[in-house]
């Protein structure tokens, strides 16, 4: 009984709206039988237009959009109404007008690129008058041919290529912990941007953002550093979070004294060649080394006083970027810092550390380690790594391209038995905000 009461209703509204309406023109007197019914192997879609150049775009617009939620799984499509009021003349006048939105970039899809209005098999539209307002608009409809055969095949091409684009992004993924060349960094970027104009569901697109900006972000990780081979001598290498990658772009070297410099690479590291005769030995004398990378500049300073006693000069100094990781954060609460520091040693004479203290901003406690007791014998770039254990209440991080980590080291010259105190200031890194 309910269930004849509402096709009557059904009825009844349609015939209501019928009433309001005229059809004045129409492509075909008789009204075809696949209008307004599901017709297998095609897909049949109706649009309301202002005019049937507008007919004909919004119904390719609907085909490409049914095709597309037919064969891609990931696609989101909103729907919305919107209620819109106009005053006319004193009066308010209301329209609910239904919007589609689907959200996705056609052009990237290869399979969409074979649907046109000329694959249409049939064409039928009206032109329909409000009786009361005298307005227009046309009622345009087509018959479109997409067999079930079809959408199989589009489907298995449409995951084929889907496949393959969450594979690139997750060799991107594992990739950026294992960056041996600055070169991977803007190649992996570029690449992440291409991916981007491919995912156009908001859950994976908002993946491949977040994955470009820690790309990104490795830029600001990088820093030079370098060591004399010898008198006249200078090997300079790119670190990423201190350790060593290498670098295609050759880097700038000026000098405030040495003349006759060159520059020549040496597997992804470079050699500066220079003659310091017109160097005095009671001046600071340098070699000014400087690199850009990703549109960073990166500078290091090479002082020269510290090649003229050859190899057995003792000269150890911290470099790069103190990287601070906690095990834990909660709010301000941080528990046991991990700490990775890197040390050039640039004579290449092995040496004792004794103890580290680090003054981080952000923490007004120091944190002193003064029984490391180790020996090195390595020459250039040395990690230490200590655990600092324990709860850490941390402040509000200033985010300033000037905060530093002061400090001071404690080393054992092993030429002297002497014990030295060498301060220390590094940019620093963490894993809380």
């Amino acid at each position: 009984m309910k269930r004849l009461i509402w096709m009557i209703f059904i009825t009844l509204l349609t015939a209501g709206v019928a009433a309001q309406t005229k059809v004045v023109e129409r492509s075909t007197k008789k009204v075809p039988g696949w209008l307004n019914t599901a017709v297998e192997d095609y897909l049949v879609v109706s649009v309301t237009a202002g005019s049937l150049a507008e007919g004909q775009t919004k119904a390719l617009t609907e085909i490409t959009e049914r095709i597309i939620q037919s064969v891609a799984s990931n696609v989101t499509v909103s729907k919305k109404n919107t209620l819109s009021e106009v005053n006319v003349n004193g009066n308010i006048e209301s329209s609910d007008a239904f919007t589609q939105i689907s959200r996705i970039k056609s052009a990237n899809l290869p399979f969409l690129k074979g649907i046109s209005l000329s694959n249409v098999e049939e064409i039928y539209w009206e032109k329909v008058q409000d009786k009361a307002t005298k307005k227009e608009h046309y009622n345009y409809s087509v018959k479109y041919p997409f067999s079930r055969l079809e959408q199989r095949k589009l489907t298995a091409e449409f995951e084929a290529l889907d496949a393959g684009q969450v594979a690139r992004y997750e060799a991107l993924e594992q990739k950026i912990g294992a960056i041996e060349s600055a070169d991977e960094i803007s190649r992996a970027i570029t690449e992440l941007n291409t991916l981007s104009e491919y995912f156009f569901d908001d859950v994976r697109l908002s993946r491949v953002k977040g994955l470009t900006a820690r790309y990104r972000q490795l830029y600001d990780a990088l820093t030079l550093t370098g060591t004399f081979l010898e008198s006249g001598k200078y090997q300079c290498q790119l670190l990423l979070d201190g350790n060593p990658i290498k670098v295609a772009a050759k880097p700038k070297v000026t000098s405030n004294c040495a003349g006759q410099i060159s520059v020549r690479p040496a597997d992804g590291m470079f050699v500066i060649t220079y003659s310091a005769e017109d160097c005095l030995p009671e001046e600071e004398n340098f070699l000014n080394i400087s690199l850009t990378v990703g549109g960073k500049r990166l500078q290091h300073k090479a002082f020269l006083n510290e090649a003229g006693t050859g190899s057995m000069a003792f000269s150890v100094v911290p470099e790069g970027k103190l990287v601070l990781t906690a095990d834990s954060v909660a709010d301000r609460k941080i528990f046991n810092i991990n700490i990775r520091l890197t040390l050039n040693n640039r004579g290449g004479t092995p040496f004792g550390l004794k103890a580290l203290e680090l003054h981080v901003p952000e923490i007004s406690a120091p944190i002193i380690f003064d029984d490391i007791d180790g020996v090195y014998k390595t020459k250039g770039i040395i990690q230490i790594k200590a655990l600092a254990e324990g709860e850490f209440t941390v402040g509000e991080k200033k985010k300033s391209l000037f905060s530093f980590v002061q400090g001071a080291i404690t080393f054992v010259n092993p030429q002297t038995g002497a014990v030295e105190r060498s301060q220390l200031s590094l940019p620093y890194v963490t894993n809380w905000e």
